[in-house]
């Protein structure tokens, strides 16, 4: 339980510092708002329904957890608040970067998805 608040605290705290000097700060704030969801609330997402939606090399911030399910066939950019084991070693198999905050909030191109 205390990693998983460590993690919302790191993600509120770069979205609230990143949201005042923005020149979108809608899209930093829609961000704020789903990471300060409950964890029962908050999105949790296959690798499958990333790998349909998000397009060769493209950046991708999911505001909950990643999870294992299905496969990767495209070279992505992720950020996640968390990533499953069975996440981590497929996004390495497909070559994959998994991106902190920080970088995926500056990439100017990046999408959220829930």
């Amino acid at each position: 339980m205390a990693i998983e608040n460590t993690k919302i605290a790191r993600w509120v705290e770069v979205l609230e510092k990143a949201r005042s000097g923005s020149k979108n700060p809608k899209k930093l704030s829609y961000l704020l708002h789903l990471a300060e969801k409950p964890k029962r609330s908050r999105a949790s997402v296959n690798l499958d329904k990333i790998d349909r939606i998000a397009k060769e090399s493209e950046s991708i911030i999911v505001p909950g957890k990643v999870l294992g399910g299905g496969s990767m066939s495209k070279k992505i950019n992720i950020c996640a608040i968390d990533f499953t084991g069975s996440a981590i070693t497929k996004l390495k198999e497909s070559k994959c970067n998994i991106l902190k905050l920080e970088e995926a909030i500056n990439d100017k191109n990046s999408r959220i998805i829930i």
